[in-house]
């Protein structure tokens, strides 16, 4: 009887298969591999399986036999033709000029941008309870500002020391009169120790704030042995010690904290974090500051981050 039912059912007709079977030659997976990993153009595992008429498993097993791994694309800032050349020449002036005996009289300075933005994600983020409402609000909901807290720093570093950091209100605008006033004022009356000002190599970025002309001038006087803005290269935080290595350090140590509601004790926690960042990691980043002159020079003022 179970039979004579199973064969009254009325049987759904077997899904054609998009591509059928085909085997991978030689030469198609040498072609398959080269588009997928040197290629100029970018593909997709789809779109190979759609051009070949091969379903994407089989390159995927492809893939895995000959060691190819996926991974996500990064972002990076584009550097345009003429200021490769740019950062080449400088990075030979800097190679020509500085030794490593110098770096002890380098200051390095620079301002970022400091957003909080805590980030929810379903899946981690999970409250455990016999019903939703029995749970308690601390528990259950995540509080997020609907305007995320900011602000902007500003610092400087050297093998031996720092300067306070100096934190300012998100929205105020650095200009020659500010970044004179708030910033190199303090760096001026709060050099690190073993820093002589007549000869101490100050080092900073191309912003407006620092090419003004005033500027130059405050810095010539102030710092006879500074970096001109003319000797700078264009286009390059992977040669400021503060863009490569310590902010992001100190992005980093804010993620400990939770909701952080207004601005003074945002101020407080940067402080704070910015001397506790360990010296040694500082001194290494200074070190290696000749050694990427030399690999951008090398990359033709191109880039020389591996991630």
């Amino acid at each position: 009887m179970v039979k004579e039912f199973a064969a009254g059912v009325e049987e759904k007709p077997k899904k054609k298969q998009k591509h059928p079977w085909k085997k991978i030659d030689r030469k198609m997976a040498a072609t398959i591999i080269r588009r997928l990993t040197i290629a100029a153009t970018s593909h997709t595992i789809n779109e190979l399986a759609e051009t070949f008429k091969i379903s994407s498993t089989a390159i995927r097993k492809l893939m895995k036999k000959k060691g190819i791994k996926v991974y996500k694309m990064q972002k990076r800032n584009l550097i345009p033709k003429t200021q490769k050349e740019i950062r080449k020449i400088c990075c030979n002036r800097f190679r020509k000029r500085y030794r490593t005996a110098d770096l002890d009289r380098f200051l390095f300075a620079d301002e970022c941008y400091v957003t909080l933005q805590k980030f929810h994600n379903h899946q981690n983020n999970r409250c455990y309870g016999k019903s939703f409402e029995l749970i308690p609000d601390r528990k259950k909901f995540l509080q997020i500002p609907k305007t995320p807290l900011s602000a902007m720093i500003f610092g400087a570093v050297s093998r031996e020391g720092r300067t306070p950091l100096i934190v300012l209100k998100s929205g105020f605008r650095l200009n020659r009169f500010t970044y004179k006033d708030k910033c190199l004022e303090i760096v001026r009356q709060s050099l690190p120790c073993k820093l002589d000002p007549k000869t101490v190599i100050f080092c900073q970025g191309k912003a407006p704030c620092h090419a003004a002309g005033s500027v130059q001038k405050y810095l010539r006087e102030t710092f006879p042995a500074f970096v001109p803005n003319a000797s700078m290269p264009p286009n390059s935080p992977d040669l400021n010690v503060l863009d490569y290595c310590i902010w992001s350090i100190l992005k980093q140590r804010l993620n400990k904290y939770g909701l952080i509601s207004n601005f003074t004790k945002l101020k407080k926690i940067l402080q704070k974090e910015w001397t506790a960042i360990p010296q040694e990691v500082i001194r290494d980043a200074v070190d290696s500051w000749l050694s990427r002159v030399r690999r951008v020079e090398k990359a033709d003022g191109g880039h020389i981050e591996s991630k």
